[in-house]
């Protein structure tokens, strides 16, 4: 826990966050007394995610939607009087599809989530009054497959490298405004996902001896590096992707 009063009144707005990491970042801000705005595609997600019993719903709106429609998310930022100090953009999709078999149409729809609607909602909030006047961190989600050639892959990870490159561009652009803008890039996170795209302990287990550390991340370890970005000790840091990932790209 930061200082009792750092996070006080303050407003983030996590899309993607009514499941995996995107929910765990949720948590993360919630347990430092930050208010959330939760933005997610998936109605039977956000109603699990506000049926936590340790998620006080007082702290939360909840906005089922289309991230791809940024306006239509802060309106209604907007009509709750909301203001946003954070902004983490989660929200990606990541079919595994091999590349001869990837049609142009899902590329486009890849890079329209991953990569146009983080940085559409990045600067309309940054022009709009929805925006603190304490100013903005925004936190991007990336992955340490900007790096990497991860077979079946190529649309995610032309996504994740566009919106590091997209996140080092802002900041530059947008640091005399006061708006500090960073990326997380993960390695291998343990979510749901796994175990629903039939993954077991045997599998989990033999991707996981690829790394150094020998393990998974938790997806409250995501969040951790999140709120690190937002907070204090992080205020001179912009333009800069932090990986997360036990040491995989260090080994490769």
């Amino acid at each position: 826990m930061l200082s009792s009063d750092y996070y006080l009144d303050k407003t983030a707005l996590v899309t993607g966050g009514a499941r995996g990491i995107g929910r765990a970042i949720v948590k993360r801000f919630l347990s430092e007394g930050v208010r959330v705005v939760v933005c997610d595609i998936n109605p039977d997600g956000m109603d699990d995610l506000l049926a936590d019993e340790s998620i006080d719903s007082a702290m939360v709106l909840p906005v089922v939607g289309d991230i791809r429609h940024a306006g239509e998310v802060l309106d209604q930022v907007a009509a709750a009087g909301w203001r946003i100090d954070y902004l983490v953009n989660n929200a990606a999709l990541s079919p595994r599809i091999p590349s001869s078999e990837l049609a142009r149409d899902v590329l486009n729809d890849v890079l329209d989530v991953n990569v146009s609607s983080a940085f559409e909602l990045s600067r309309m909030l940054v022009e709009r009054s929805e925006l603190s006047a304490g100013g903005l961190v925004i936190v991007n989600i990336s992955s340490v497959n900007a790096w990497l050639g991860i077979p079946e892959m190529a649309h995610y990870n032309a996504s994740k490298a566009a919106l590091l490159s997209i996140t080092r561009t802002l900041a530059v652009e947008w640091a005399p405004r006061g708006v500090r803008v960073n990326a997380v890039c993960p390695g291998s996170t343990w979510t749901e996902s796994w175990e629903e795209g039939g993954w077991g302990e045997e599998d989990r287990a033999r991707f996981a001896s690829k790394n150094p550390l020998g393990r998974f991340a938790t997806p409250d370890e995501i969040a951790g590096t999140v709120l690190f970005l937002t907070g204090p000790d992080a205020g001179f840091i912009t333009g800069h992707g932090l990986v997360v990932d036990g040491g995989l790209t260090a080994s490769v």
